[in-house]
């Protein structure tokens, strides 16, 4: 009976430092989200659930504006959102969280082109891809 007892209060012991945890990452989510005029017109920063300022790197910036087309920037958003997915075969990839020009967005960032649809799905190796030169303007959730 005492085993059992210590097994329930270090379950809920790590029960609780794993809804700790979440609550802290939910905290670094962004709470908004600003399309590229925006950034054009000079707002570099995006404000975090905390509350907090979340900087994009300027020559970030600068490279998306130059390779988006000027007529989709009032549709594109920055941060980019992405959900990471794991099966239980191990294979793991990313969801494009938001609309259809989100989709585009990313499929102009990886291959300098759209198409109808854009990329909804990318698995690690073009996340990494996407990563490695937009480090501050991307945001990733855990399904």
């Amino acid at each position: 009976m005492l085993a059992l007892e210590h097994d329930d209060k270090s379950i809920k012991t790590i029960q609780k430092k794993i809804l700790e945890n979440i609550s802290e990452s939910q905290k670094l989510w962004p709470k908004e989200q600003i399309n590229l005029n925006e950034v054009f017109n000079g707002k570099t920063n995006i404000l975090l659930a905390s509350n907090e300022l979340h900087e994009f790197d300027n020559e970030e910036i600068k490279e998306v504006l130059q390779i988006v087309p000027q007529y989709f920037w009032k549709f594109i958003k920055l941060p980019l959102l992405f959900r990471y997915n794991k099966d239980s075969e191990g294979r793991s990839w990313y969801n494009v969280l938001g609309d259809l020009w989100q989709r585009r967005f990313v499929e102009i960032l990886l291959t300098g082109q759209y198409s109808l649809d854009g990329i909804e799905e990318l698995d690690v190796e073009m996340f990494l891809k996407i990563l490695k030169k937009y480090k501050s303007l991307i945001f990733v959730s855990i399904a």
